[in-house]
């Protein structure tokens, strides 16, 4: 996965909305490039800070109703 995909598409994975195979590809990016990780922090940041801290059962339950 790209750069520019992987972070068109890092709202969605910290929201839990992206199919199981697309979240790993995200994430084995992740763990190979800093400068992509530097915007996750940031959207994490963001997302904690106008919507509260998404915890993990409320994802699952997001990711199920759509």
């Amino acid at each position: 996965m790209s750069c520019r995909d992987t972070i068109h598409l890092i709202c969605w994975y910290l929201e839990g909305k992206l199919s199981a195979s697309v979240a790993g590809e995200i994430e084995k990016h992740l763990s190979g490039c800093p400068s992509c990780h530097v915007v996750l922090d940031a959207a994490n940041t963001t997302l904690n800070r106008y919507f509260g801290p998404l915890r993990a059962d409320e994802a699952a339950a997001d990711t199920r109703a759509a």
